[in-house]
């Protein structure tokens, strides 16, 4: 995908680190993933802020007009097509004009949510994390996933020598069990079998951050004049590990959509192009909870507790004729 965006795709240089493989327990069973063996090579462990702003540098470089930290305010459509945008950047209101816009907020959703367009939660999942020192056997460049009764930890070597471990549940799991509270979310890793092993919990407890975690999609892909892309579109359970990724998928399709729809005269190809596109995101809609399904599935000691119960019911009869992302209409 870097090199697809003309970017260099060796990280090393820009302090990230290597990554390897996954270690996991699942299903009750020790695995290790090594990459190379799938002759795939190797992926990073991103310092994210550092990487995100790489991101942002190389579009200004390539003559992209960047206002942030910025606030989206009001849009609304312009007579004849386009969008009057009104910002709130540097402690004041700016107005902007454009042709086309692109949701690129996140799981907020900013235009999405302006434009009334409805948003589909598919669970509760959020994620209960903290930084730990990067201690001397640990993880080296492998992650690691390990399921346990009530959800599932991750944990990772991150660039700056900390380790990012999480335990993914649902938020009235948490609630019950009280996993915010430092005392028990030590408690709750310290009864792990390989996190426990490869990654102590340490002598002091740090308050853990809570983050959302939960499957979430637009229920329009696409509109007049707009489109969404990544978590603003659809935010992807961690576990597939494919949010950047798809993220990067979604705005090279976007690309296209948007040249067509500003490149056609004609009212019917610019309506086609954005169809097309949320066809796309549809068919990604679906192969992902495929997935989704079939990794949760794999896991089968737990079934009778909540959260695995929660994970793998049996598609719905209707799926088939149910279309997640509905076509553009004349609506915006």
């Amino acid at each position: 995908m870097l090199r697809r965006l003309g970017l260099p795709d060796d990280l090393t240089e820009f302090g990230h680190r290597p990554y390897h493989g996954n270690r996991s327990l699942w299903g009750g069973v020790v695995n290790v993933d090594d990459f190379l063996r799938r002759g795939l090579g190797y992926g990073w462990h991103l310092d994210r802020a550092s990487f995100d702003q790489w991101l942002r540098d190389a579009a200004v470089l390539h003559g992209t007009r960047l206002l942030s930290p910025a606030r989206l305010q009001a849009v609304a459509p312009r007579p004849g097509g386009g969008w009057n945008l009104r910002l709130i950047y540097a402690g004041r209101t700016v107005e902007h004009t454009a042709r086309f816009v692109v949701d690129a907020s996140g799981r907020h959703a900013a235009l999405a949510a302006r434009l009334g367009v409805h948003r589909r939660r598919c669970d509760e999942m959020l994620a209960i994390a903290t930084l730990v020192p990067m201690c001397e056997a640990g993880l080296g460049t492998l992650s690691l996933v390990e399921a346990t009764a009530d959800g599932w930890w991750y944990a990772a070597s991150l660039p700056s020598g900390m380790v990012l471990v999480s335990l993914m549940t649902d938020h009235d799991i948490a609630r019950s069990q009280k996993l915010i509270r430092s005392e028990v979310f030590y408690k709750a890793w310290a009864t792990t079998q390989e996190l426990a092993t490869l990654v102590p919990p340490p002598a002091s407890l740090p308050v853990p951050s809570v983050f959302p975690a939960h499957t979430l999609f637009s229920e329009r892909a696409a509109g007049r004049g707009w489109l969404s892309i990544g978590d603003a579109l659809l935010a992807l359970d961690p576990l597939t590990s494919s949010g950047i990724t798809g993220a990067l998928e979604d705005a090279c399709a976007a690309t296209e959509t948007i040249r067509a729809w500003l490149g056609s005269v004609r009212e019917a190809d610019r309506i086609a192009a954005a169809i097309s596109y949320a066809r796309r995101a549809d068919g990604t809609l679906r192969r992902y909870l495929k997935e989704r399904s079939r990794l949760y599935a794999a896991e089968d000691r737990w079934t009778d507790r909540p959260f695995w119960k929660r994970r793998t019911p049996e598609p719905p009869a209707e799926a088939a004729e149910t279309s997640f992302y509905q076509a553009p209409t004349g609506k915006f």
